[in-house]
């Protein structure tokens, strides 16, 4: 292969041209400095391969040359490479035709040879590809979008011929009536808006009536993942959205869903022959396979299925890399794979070994092996061939073992790989014994298996995480004890009584197990030997038994302090905090990566110096005595200092020194661990920022807008003027917020405050309360009419259209409260409670305008306060009850599970249904301790019931919006649970899908925390939210609960009913359950059972009732 290696730097030139000479000795590589002399070498003969260009060149720039290739129609790969990591870039670089883009690392220099062939292999392909016409049948009635798409694929895609069809009829017209006939056409490409009959219409006539497989794509200028996963289903190939660039994708993906076709129909093909040559094998004696042989050893690929009659393994064990390396015997594996250059030289290998099959039986075996012409590159196929001439054997002979296992010891490979090695030694020299050795795990005490190759598996997966007891086996009783156990036969031994039926499900008998230890006596695990028949050791096998027990010890350890050698390097290595050793002079031995990334020096340029050489002046002399004092005297210090990095910046760092101390407490080195904190000091300036700036619209926040209303009531006073407070609210931002989405709603609320300060005056003060809530303080002011006019003006501002990002228009309006100083107030809270009174009254006139305080307004205000009262006495004198709601199994019908519904016994009004009090709960903040009492009291009752025996039942309970964003909510949870008993898995908490969507990271964050608690969480109300799917897979939940308005006009609404099949196909997709709320008739539930929903409650089964006539109707 020619590269050409287009390249400025001669470092970078000479670090690609020894990474290629290492992995492509044989690549004739061309390397030149300028865009010119790369097109006069690329006017000359040969053309190059492959060209690797620098982005960035001194004459010019690779996308230029690029650009140029393309032109010129050279025949080549062109891979681009920069150091810069730019993305933009890289896309732009891709779609001007390159074949690949590389970053300027270690990690893709190692690999370069590969990836220049990877682009060459493509570019040839695509070449291929355009050699063939690709015939899209295209249904498009915008003569804009096919002309526009029609000189796309002109420019870039030229080997696809488009015929166009302005409909969906047009389209159908053109295609066949059944799948026996061929079509005209490879793919089809349909705009998902068509007139008439639209794209979806058609892909049902396509795949439900006439059966074609031939692929559809759908474009469309509106997506939704609805609409996506709708089509999906119906069985369309892929789903293009009209972005800018869209057309870019259009042409890979039409020749990628025309690839997936071909291969289908491809493994249709093989499929049916494979089945016929498995049908033939089956019964042969002779075991076939195929292995792919590489430089780095051969690896399987195919056998046949009667290796499961033969040898009792599944085709699918036997394809595992290690499986048959593992099954071959230890003796013989070295020459088995040195025999492999024979078969390389050869073409033809004959030879015999020994090889286990699954119950431990050892087989001779003849294998047969000759190289096949298939291979492609550097990569062989083998065909083999296994033929069982165990009996025409007698390998009865037993050999030392000691030196191999010692020499497995020495070898750096894992622990579970040694201990593999010693038991199937031992099992060598004693066929008849079975051998399984069990590790202790320091972290819980318990035993988990170390190796048992001559055990089934279910036996060692029930053994794994054995905890070390007398009456847990031989194993248990030897690592509790620490003394040899020997059990004769685990019928009749009461060590055995729980794990008998397992034992003679595994055909075991005896069991003897020695613990071994290290040096402090401490067991590090069991070594266990098994007989399929009662059996005592002699002297001579413990002893044996012991010598091997003593070398699973050696591994053990030896394994475990390489293991915490390599653990403490790679701490060293790779923490974020520069890390540097010094002796006592102090001279510096060694410093970390992290040490060099913070201070710019290398580490061969401080080895040896004093750490002084990174004094900045800051600190003066007495600063260093003090804190050398501190170490000398308490062996640490930890503080801020500035110190200078190697460029001559100036930075602060956290420093701490500790001193080391050898074994008689003799200091010995010191070490130091630095952080730079210079991100952290711009954050806390950020932070007094945000402490009083809205990060948003940058407008004051509350606490600023406070402290300035404050000021202006005190020069009021001083000067006998008058001032008014104008409190804003944007009317029906929660529908904007909820429709459009949150980074919609906040780049409304930006761009409304950017209008809102550009016209008030200087000395006027706007800042955002929360939310869409904005407060104007007006001081200064002459007449009261000034007032009136600044509210007329900025509501006519705020009628006028905004534009969006997306260049979609949006109107609002707002209404304002306003409240005078001093005739409506004296201080900030009176004029801010009156002007927010004054606005709520603005509101329930029409919205949209403006209205001054008055004192009726206060009447309304007092009799919420009163219903706020009362529900701070209803919650104080335990006004409150809870009802609950029957989850019922769709498939079983059972009792599955209820929900905890909230109801107040008022004394004045009886029973007061939770729409008229929760959501001033939610408001005033009543909420949070009227949540935790809900929870409290359905864990009692649901404890209640499973103490008196009745059937266990899942609690669901719901979380409001605040309790979510409490920060301690999960200890209150945790708290609950474990003051009332109940297990956390029989707890449920819902969630609503617009609360998530609302708090984002922080509520994913507790959801997590949540789940470690180890209870259930669903998403309640599903559907009526906004969230993606994308965020959904993010969420630790296992249950989605369709809503009660989707439900309620089934079967009579068809767009309902598509919904909640869809929902369902997602929690399918996702493996979530799936619970349906307000079932309220027979064909719903009819319904619901059909798309597999799991789980249901309403009206059908039971209304919400009372903790007693629950108990008395269900249990």
């Amino acid at each position: 292969m020619r590269v050409l290696h287009v390249e400025d730097n001669a470092m970078d030139a000479d670090l690609v041209r020894r990474a290629l000479l290492r992995q492509a000795p044989d690549l004739e590589l061309s390397q030149v400095a300028t865009l010119a002399a790369a097109k006069a070498c690329l006017n000359g003969a040969p053309t190059p391969d492959a060209a690797l260009l620098d982005i960035k060149l001194p004459d010019g720039s690779g996308l230029e040359l690029l650009a140029w290739i393309r032109e010129q129609r050279l025949s080549l790969a062109v891979v681009m490479l920069t150091g810069s990591g730019d993305h933009s870039a890289a896309v732009a670089a891709l779609q001007a035709g390159a074949d690949d883009y590389l970053a300027k690392d270690e990690a893709a220099r190692s690999r370069l040879a590969t990836i220049l062939r990877d682009a060459v292999h493509r570019f040839e392909d695509g070449q291929a590809r355009r050699a063939h016409p690709l015939r899209v049948l295209y249904a498009e009635h915008s003569a804009a979008d096919v002309d526009l798409t029609r000189r796309h694929l002109a420019r870039h895609a030229p080997h696809i011929r488009l015929t166009v069809a302005s409909d969906a009829e047009q389209a159908l017209a053109r295609l066949p009536m059944d799948a026996h006939t061929p079509p005209d056409y490879d793919v089809v490409l349909l705009d998902y808006r068509l007139p008439g009959l639209d794209a979806l219409d058609a892909v049902k006539a396509l795949r439900a009536e006439r059966g074609l497989d031939l692929p559809i794509v759908i474009v469309t200028g509106q997506g939704s993942e609805e609409v996506a996963a709708h089509a999906i289903r119906l069985g369309v190939d892929d789903y293009i959205t009209k972005h800018a660039g869209y057309l870019f994708e259009l042409p890979p993906t039409l020749e990628k869903v025309h690839r997936q076709a071909e291969l289908t129909r491809e493994r249709g093909n093989l499929r049916r022959i494979a089945q016929r040559l498995a049908e033939a094998l089956d019964t042969s004696p002779v075991i076939l396979y195929t292995l792919r042989l590489t430089e780095d050893g051969a690896f399987p690929t195919w056998v046949s299925s009667n290796i499961h009659r033969l040898l009792g393994f599944s085709e699918a064990e036997a394809l595992r890399p290690e499986w048959w390396l593992n099954q071959v015997h230890p003796d013989d594996r070295d020459w088995i794979l040195a025999n492999q250059a024979v078969l390389r030289e050869t073409g033809h290998l004959a030879h015999e070994y020994r090889l286990l099959d699954r119950s431990g039986r050892m087989h001779w075996i003849q294998d047969e092996l000759r190289l096949s012409n298939e291979g492609e590159g550097q990569e062989t196929v083998v065909i083999g061939a296994w033929r069982d001439i165990t009996d025409a054997k007698e390998t009865e002979q037993l050999r030392e073992t000691r030196i191999a296992v010692l020499d497995g010891l020495n070898a750096d490979c894992g622990l579970n790989a040694l201990l593999d090695e010693i038991a199937r030694r031992l099992e060598k020299v004693r066929p008849e014994m079975r051998v399984s050795i069990l590790v202790c795990d320091p972290r819980d005490g318990r035993l988990y298996t170390g190796a048992a190759p001559s055990l089934p598996d279910f036996y060692n997966s029930a053994m794994d995480g054995l905890v070390p007891a007398a009456g847990n086996g031989s194993c248990g009783a030897a690592a509790a004890t620490g003394e040899t156990v020997i059990v004769r036969d685990i019928r009749d031994h009461p060590y055995w009584d729980a794990f008998r039926e397992l034992g003679e499900r595994a055909g075991l008998r005896a069991c003897w197990s020695i613990p071994f230890k290290d040096s402090n006596g401490r067991v590090l695990g069991t070594f266990a030997i098994y007989h399929n028949e009662p059996s005592e050791p002699t002297r001579a096998e413990l002893d044996l038994i012991g010598e091997f027990a003593r070398l699973s010890s050696l591994a053990v350890q030896r394994v475990r302090a390489d293991t915490r050698l390599r653990q403490m390097a790679a701490v060293f290595e790779n923490t974020r905090e520069g890390v540097i050793i010094t002796d006592l002079t102090p001279r510096i031995l060694g410093v970390n990566r992290a040490y060099t990334e913070i201070t710019g020096y290398p580490e061969e340029e401080v080895l040896g110096c004093n750490p002084s050489l990174l004094k900045s002046g800051h600190q003066d002399p007495m600063f260093y005595q003090a804190m050398w004092q501190s170490i000398h005297e308490t062996g640490h210090w930890q503080g801020e200092i500035w110190n200078r990095h190697r460029s001559g910046e100036i930075y602060p760092q956290l420093l701490t020194v500790s001193t080391v101390r050898d074994g008689d407490g003799r200091p010995t080195h010191y070490v130091g661990v630095m952080t730079d904190i210079s991100q952290l000091k711009q954050s806390e300036e950020r932070l007094e920022r945000l402490a009083h700036y809205d990060p948003l619209t940058d407008l004051p926040n509350r606490l600023l807008l406070l402290s300035r209303l404050e000021h202006v009531l005190e020069r009021a006073e001083r000067y006998r003027h008058k001032a008014a407070v104008l409190f804003i609210d944007v009317d029906n931002f929660k529908v904007i917020n909820d429709s459009l989405g949150h980074p919609v709603g906040d780049a409304l609320l930006s761009a409304l405050a950017r209008r809102l300060r550009d016209r008030l005056r200087d000395e006027d003060t706007l800042g955002r309360l929360g939310g869409d809530e904005f407060l104007v303080v007006l001081e200064d002011l002459e007449r009261v009419e000034d007032a009136t006019t600044v509210a007329e003006v900025l509501i006519g501002l705020l009628e006028q259209s905004f534009v969006l990002p997306s260049g979609e228009e949006i109107h609002i309006g707002a209404s304002i409260g306003i409240s005078l100083y001093p005739d409506d107030g004296g201080t900030v809270t009176e004029l801010i409670k009156n002007a927010d009174t004054a606005m709520y009254q603005a509101k329930g006139q029409g919205r949209n305008t403006y209205r001054f305080y008055t004192a009726s307004l206060s009447a309304a205000a007092n009799h919420r306060l009163a219903l706020e009262a009362r529900l701070r006495r209803a919650l104080a004198n335990d006004e409150f009850v809870l009802y609950y709601q029957p989850q019922i199994d769709t498939n079983t019908h059972d009792l599955i599970g209820c929900e905890a519904l909230l109801r107040w016994l008022s004394p004045e009004d009886g029973l007061v249904p939770p729409d008229r009090f929760i959501p001033l709960a939610e408001e005033t903040g009543l909420i949070l301790p009227l949540g935790e009492w809900v929870l409290r009291h359905a864990c009692i009752q649901i404890k209640a019931w499973l103490d008196a025996g009745f059937p266990p039942l899942v609690l669901a309970v719901n979380l409001s919006a605040r309790q979510l964003r409490q920060t301690d909510l999960v200890d209150r949870v945790a708290a609950i649970l474990q003051d009332t008993g109940l297990p956390p898995d029989y707890l449920r908490l819902e969630l609503t899908e617009s609360m998530l969507m609302e708090q984002g990271d922080q509520a994913l964050a507790q959801l997590q925390a949540l789940q470690d608690l180890n209870l259930k969480l669903s998403i309640d109300d599903f559907g009526t939210g906004y969230s993606s799917l994308a965020y959904l897979k993010l969420l630790p939940i296992d249950e989605l609960k369709i809503d009660r308005s989707f439900v309620r006009d089934i079967p009579e609404d068809s767009n309902d009913m598509e919904i909640t099949a869809t929902i369902i196909a997602i929690a399918r997709n996702l493996k979530l359950r799936v619970v349906a709320e307000g079932v309220e008739t027979q064909e719903q539930l009819d319904f619901l059972k059909r798309q597999g929903c799991h789980a249901w409650q309403g009206y059908l089964f039971s209304r919400p009732i009372p903790a007693a006539e629950f108990a008395r109707s269900f249990f």
